[in-house]
């Protein structure tokens, strides 16, 4: 599904040129739901904006699906996004003007999908996320949890192929994270659904199935999830000690 090869990324130039990425390569299968995690300044952001079509590498190839999307001209980008790419972000970029339903479903208002498959898969999503009871609500009258349940059932609707999320659990309390990320993990099981999230939360990253690490913009290591979420957990936070990203801390029951 995502095929990262040799990208670098460099901003400024001469005495002020900083290398955020460093001739990374990785791949994410279809179906898999993989974390990027790395200390502050690693390049996880710049990397998710490359992936993601936001942003260009300044060297390197990233092919979506299996076309090469590094060249592709901006209208090509436009509908790449539109009809195969999902997005969930900290910040929501919900329209308080609009309703729930109308902010789930806007994403399909200049689109060809007839009326009535935008209202099975708006009914499918709600369940999915629990937001049916929400539907005639105005963004203000939400929660944090909820508005972000809201942006993810948004993403989703144009059923993508992949659904980057940069730090979708970082303004949330536990319990609307915890709520968040088991939605995200039934949809990329329910829906096979490919999920490429950043996140610096070793408890977030728990749901992933599989942990790239990256550290001064290169490919570090990788975790991948064999046995329970609690070891997985465990694993994650000794290679963030041995990244240089987290501290080794006690391990209280989470889950």
């Amino acid at each position: 599904m995502v095929e990262v090869q040799q990208v670098s990324k460099t901003f400024g130039a001469r005495s002020t040129l900083v290398r955020a990425l460093n001739n990374l390569s990785f791949r994410i299968d279809r179906g898999e739901f993989v974390g990027i995690m790395g200390p502050s300044g690693a390049g996880k952001t710049t990397l998710l904006n490359i992936v993601s079509t936001i942003d260009k590498p300044s060297t390197g190839r990233v092919y979506l699906a299996g076309e090469e999307i590094t060249h592709l001209p901006e209208s090509d980008l436009t509908t790449l996004r539109r009809d195969q790419i999902g997005f969930i972000f900290q910040d929501l970029n919900l329209l308080s003007a609009l309703t729930i339903r109308e902010n789930i479903v806007f994403p399909l208002t200049l689109t060809a999908v007839p009326g009535q498959e935008i209202q099975k898969r708006l009914a499918h999503f709600s369940q999915q996320l629990e937001l049916g009871h929400l539907l005639d609500c105005y963004p203000d009258e939400l929660s944090i949890g909820q508005k972000q349940r809201v942006s993810a059932a948004r993403a989703l609707m144009t059923k993508p192929q992949i659904l980057f999320a940069d730090e979708p659990t970082g303004s949330l309390d536990s319990k609307s994270a915890t709520e968040l990320l088991q939605y995200l993990a039934t949809i990329n099981l329910d829906d096979e659904t490919t999920i490429m999230m950043v996140t610096h939360d070793a408890f977030t990253a728990s749901y992933c199935n599989r942990i790239i690490f990256i550290k001064d913009g290169a490919f570090y290591s990788e975790v991948v999830r064999s046995g329970s979420r609690q070891h997985f957990f465990d694993q994650i936070i000794d290679m963030q000690a041995a990244i240089g990203g987290g501290v080794r801390r006690d391990r209280t029951n989470r889950f």
